[in-house]
């Protein structure tokens, strides 16, 4: 990956995790990054400049290019990629139930013409797919989550979409022997997320003084999430990518692919992030807690990362932390969140 002939295929750039990957490979690589675009599924003109230092303008391309409906073949200057790792999916689950049909249509087909580029250019070429804990459904804390211990039971068709997605991995590994990983990650929190998440929405609600909903089950029990910074997923996929290259000259074929587990340590209730957000702000938060409304709602959800920890990753800095800092520059940067606020006032 450090040969600078070589270029890594990046989906998802505009998005916001995937920011943050571009940000990881410019700093930690000597690569080109092509990062295909279309500003329709939640990407941002905007991020990628928001996030990124302009010093690294040079050293990244991006093109128009719709994931789900183009052959990735008919882009010449593709021939030197090396490299792919993918980002690139709808993601709000709302949304996913609002409009399953062409949420899950965009998610699966995208996934077969990436997966399709990569058999027919090279099966050596490296292929890291980035999922989410929400396959696996909803886990209550006696239940622990390795990487292949547990099926997946999603929940929605967001989560659906993800599993399909890894099912055609697993298949195109095991019919074209493909070099390719697989990625699972507990909820990712970071600058210039979309404001449709809970975090931003968060933030947005509390600085205009509205009320937030805080879901439980139908029990009253509040829902909780394990975060993990942006940054810091986009460090494990660079350490992943390189420990990939390693174990590329093995001649044992796994039956499987390789698969990681990203997960933060510290697990924060919904209602605890409102509080932490409000205390941040030094504005008091309207607070409304009630059953959620939403089908097929998941109170929590497990991943295991002692893999992927043994191997040296570890978060760069606390998730409270973190979260003042995110909170901060959102304020900072409140063209995010399509509001007026001054922070001094």
């Amino acid at each position: 990956m450090e040969n600078k002939n070589l270029s890594i295929l990046l989906t998802g750039a505009s998005g916001f995790a995937g920011s943050h990957m571009l940000k990881c490979l410019l700093k930690n690589t000597t690569s080109h990054i092509f990062c295909p675009v279309t500003y329709r599924h939640g990407g941002s003109e905007n991020r990628i400049k928001s996030i990124v230092s302009s010093e690294f303008t040079g050293r990244y391309t991006v093109f128009e290019c719709d994931l789900a409906k183009e052959n990735l073949n008919d882009f010449g200057f593709l021939s030197s990629v090396s490299l792919i790792i993918n980002f690139a999916s709808e993601s709000h689950v709302d949304r996913s139930i609002t409009e399953p049909r062409n949420f899950m249509s965009n998610n699966i087909n995208l996934m077969i013409n990436l997966l399709e580029f990569s058999r027919l250019k090279n099966r050596d070429l490296q292929f890291i797919h980035v999922s989410t804990d929400e396959v696996y459904g909803a886990l209550d804390k006696s239940f622990s989550n390795t990487e292949w211990s547990r099926p997946h039971l999603p929940s929605n068709p967001y989560s659906a979409s993800k599993s399909a997605q890894e099912s055609l991995v697993v298949s195109y590994y095991k019919t074209f022997d493909l070099n390719i990983s697989i990625i699972n990650s507990t909820n990712i929190l970071g600058e210039g997320q979309n404001q449709e998440k809970y975090i931003p929405k968060v933030i947005r609600k509390i600085i205009n003084h509205e009320e937030i909903n805080v879901d439980t089950d139908i029990y009253g029990a509040l829902g909780s999430r394990k975060y993990v910074y942006a940054g810091d997923v986009a460090n494990a996929v660079n350490l992943i990518s390189k420990l990939q290259i390693n174990s590329n000259n093995s001649e044992s074929k796994r039956s499987l692919p390789e698969r990681f587990h990203i997960s933060g340590i510290d697990e924060i209730s919904n209602l605890e992030i409102v509080e932490i957000i409000s205390k941040i702000l030094n504005i008091k938060a309207k607070i409304n807690i009630y059953p959620s409304p939403r089908p097929g709602y998941d109170l929590r959800y497990e991943l295991s990362s002692n893999k992927l920890r043994d191997l040296g990753w570890i978060e760069s800095k606390p998730i409270i932390q973190r979260l003042k800092e995110i909170v901060e520059w959102t304020v900072s940067h409140p063209e995010w969140l399509n509001i007026d606020y001054d922070p001094k006032l």
